[in-house]
């Protein structure tokens, strides 16, 4: 049997494990050199496709990373000023309507923190 004749898994294989002992014409040792060139352009050719893939993958989470990280932030700073805020609510002394009515009245500036 020629080695054209061999289909491609076959052909890969013994380009795998042949040590290329036999008597092979140029045209068939040709034959297996362009095979060879075949297989290692597919080859490379999904490793790049993956690659490509992985690394659009990676910035995307990347991205979704910061965006989470800066999301924190902000809802780290807004719990500090209402912390902030309670505090000086609890601190402050009430005033005779307050106590009277049993409600807090917020000045001008307490009420831009809420």
């Amino acid at each position: 049997m020629k080695i054209s004749e061999l289909n491609d898994e076959d052909v890969l294989n013994f380009l795998m494990t042949s040590e290329f002992d036999g008597d092979y014409s140029p045209t068939e040792l040709k034959y297996l050199l362009v095979k060879w060139r075949y297989f290692y352009r597919l080859s490379q050719g999904r490793n790049e496709q993956l690659k490509t893939y992985t690394d659009g993958e990676i910035e995307k989470l990347n991205e979704e990373v910061k965006l989470r990280n800066n999301l924190h932030n902000n809802l780290l700073v807004k719990v500090v000023d209402k912390d902030n805020l309670i505090n000086t609510l609890k601190n402050r002394e009430l005033s005779l309507k307050e106590r009277f009515k049993g409600k807090i009245i917020l000045t001008e500036d307490e009420n831009r923190r809420v």
